[in-house]
């Protein structure tokens, strides 16, 4: 899960909405709500502390010089992407060095932008190229690898691997209609060896404006699937907070909505983001003045958890804030934050476990525990 450094604040009730049919005890059903306040208010239910460590130099133990996605299995696996030295790193759950992959360029077996990871339980392990547009998925020994170019433009955000080898995923995409261009999100499956959808799953498009560039360099991509396909999206927007989940074949299960108050971005949180969002236009040939949304993303992001569960993350009190939720029914389970003290530079909630990475300039590798 993509860790973010600013969150909203939700309040009163939360409202569960049918999408589906039948009685309250059916899938699709209206669920039981309950009723919180955000950490802003009160302390949440539960909270996420470290319970051991991994790796206490990623360089020294592996060669990583940043970390830029994780992904770990139920089965004791762990991928790491180093966006640096455009390579991936498999390890056990207890640190172990399994394989590495990749390297800077253009050849076969090599990245030139990998933007996010993906590991199945069966090993293999899937990689969004941005830069090369394409999804490359590689065997469990890291040696063999089957590439799907197309994804120009268009690479998924996020994404999760199947085990008939191909990928869910979430994009920002483009599209002319009628003479204008729209822009927006794009959830769906795809086989891997194409790069046209198989199943759309959500799609939101509006009108572009050149602002809108610039916003999708830092958009996040609240997208997630579990093990039987069952896919979890959320509205990405500043104005509401909606959840969907999709049986595998693209019909809607539930939706829910929870209500919330926006918050604003600080001056220097903005100052930072429009600074950040003008540097990386200049890396590229798009060129367009950008201002910030004066609010935060309702969800930052969305994941399934060592238990199943789908954790969705917002804003807290100035530390991590997730609702947990059952992915059956779309039932707020407990909230749980991180520790105020407790200084992350990236927060992960996988199959197989919650893992973080230390901020300073030797970071760790830690496993994280609800307590």
């Amino acid at each position: 899960m993509k860790y973010s450094k600013s969150f909203f604040l939700l309040t009163g009730v939360c409202l569960i909405t049918s999408a589906g049919c039948g009685s309250g005890e059916e899938i699709g059903s209206t669920g039981a709500a309950r009723s919180g306040e955000d950490t802003l208010m009160a302390p949440a239910d539960s909270m996420l502390v470290v319970s051991d460590t991994i790796s206490t130099d990623f360089m020294a133990d592996y060669g990583i010089a940043a970390v830029d996605d994780i992904d770990a299995t139920g089965s004791g696996r762990i991928a790491l992407l180093d966006g640096v030295s455009a390579t991936v790193t498999v390890i056990t759950n207890s640190g172990e060095f399994i394989a590495r992959a990749g390297g800077s360029g253009s050849g076969p077996g090599e990245f030139q932008w990998p933007q996010a990871i993906s590991i199945s339980e069966n090993g293999y392990l899937a990689v969004s190229d941005q830069m090369a547009g394409t999804v490359t998925v590689l065997g469990p020994g890291l040696d063999s690898y089957i590439e799907t170019p197309g994804f120009m433009m268009a690479n998924p955000g996020v994404m999760y691997l199947m085990s008939d080898g191909g990928f869910a995923g979430m994009r920002v995409i483009f599209r002319a209609d009628d003479g204008n261009t729209m822009i927006g999100h794009q959830t769906a499956r795809w086989s891997e060896s194409a790069s046209g959808p198989e199943v759309i799953y959500k799609e939101d498009l509006e009108p572009f404006t050149p602002n809108d560039f610039g916003r999708s360099i830092l958009t996040p991509y609240p997208m997630a699937c579990n093990s039987e396909g069952v896919v979890f999206v959320a509205d990405v927007s500043s104005e509401e907070y909606i959840l969907y989940s999709y049986k595998p074949d693209g019909t809607l299960l539930w939706s829910l909505e929870y209500p919330f108050q926006r918050t604003s971005k600080t001056e220097l949180e903005i100052r930072t983001e429009e600074d950040m969002v003008v540097r990386r236009m200049q890396q590229s040939a798009h060129q367009a003045d950008y201002t910030a949304d004066p609010f935060h993303f309702a969800v930052s992001s969305l994941a399934i958890g060592p238990r199943g569960r789908l954790w969705v993350e917002r804003p807290g009190a100035g530390n991590v804030f997730f609702d947990v939720y059952d992915p059956e029914r779309g039932q707020l389970l407990f909230t749980v934050s991180t520790e105020v003290e407790l200084d992350l530079a990236r927060l992960e909630v996988t199959r197989g476990g919650i893992l973080g990475v230390t901020a300073g300039e030797i970071p760790s590798l830690v496993r994280l525990a609800v307590r």
